[in-house]
Parts: C-alpha cells; structure tokens; sequence
C-alpha cells in the first residue's frame, strides 16, 4: 500500500507538477490546445501550491513554493519507498 502511494506521489510530480513548471515559462497563446494542457495543469496543480505559497511568499519575483513542495515530496517518496 505504502509503496503505491509512493508511485502516486512521484507520478504527480513528474506527470503534473514538472510539466506546469516548464509551461509556465512560456507564453501561450489563449484558446489553443497547449493553453488548455495548461489550464489543466494549473488546475491539478494549485490545490497543493497555494497553501505553500502562503506560508513561502515569492521572493524577487521568483516563487520557490514549488521547490518546496518537491522536496517534501521527495523526501515522503524516499521514507515511503524505502522502508
């Protein structure tokens, strides 16, 4: 049970969370098919963000919540998957 949770978490990360970053750094045109990829990612994405970004406020412009989050769940993957 323990290692399925585990998969479930780096699957996030890798399928959902490291997609929206590199999005992120481009504009998209509204309307198309990648805006709407995007749309969808922000979605999946903001539920677990958005309460890091209010304890880690962005800094310079830069928004470090989702290394944050990352981490955490690296390190969760790591205790889960290697017990």
């Amino acid at each position: 049970m323990f290692y399925l949770i585990g998969l479930l978490i780096l699957l996030y990360m890798w399928v959902i969370m490291f997609p929206y970053a590199i999005l992120s750094w481009f504009r998209i045109q509204p309307g198309t098919t990648l805006a709407r990829i995007q749309y969808f990612l922000y979605r999946a994405t903001e539920p677990v963000l958005r309460p890091v970004r209010q304890v880690i406020k962005p800094m310079g412009g830069l928004d470090f919540s989702f290394l944050a989050v990352i981490l955490v769940g690296n390190i969760l993957v790591f205790q889960v998957l290697w017990r």
